[in-house]
């Protein structure tokens, strides 16, 4: 992917505890790389992933609701054959 110019105020604000913050600075100017650039190549691998499906409640409710009188309407007729 080619590199983008990023302006000065294009910014991402982390809370972060200061000793996870003081390892992870040093890490990074160990391998002598740059931290925005690390938390950069985080944002666009998750964003490179599927989505994950949420699920639609309204909808699953309507298919429950449908199954349910499916199952109404079939203990129904086993009752009616056993009474028979």
């Amino acid at each position: 992917m080619a590199k983008q110019e990023l302006s000065k105020d294009d910014r991402l604000v982390v809370r972060i505890d200061k000793q996870t913050k003081d390892e992870f600075m040093a890490r990074v100017d160990a391998e002598g790389k740059n931290a925005s650039e690390i938390v950069l190549a985080w944002v666009r691998e998750y964003l490179a992933q599927e989505p994950k499906r949420i699920p639609d409640i309204t909808q699953m409710y309507a298919d429950l609701e449908h199954l349910k009188s499916k199952i109404a309407v079939l203990e129904d007729e086993v009752t009616k054959k056993s009474a028979a």
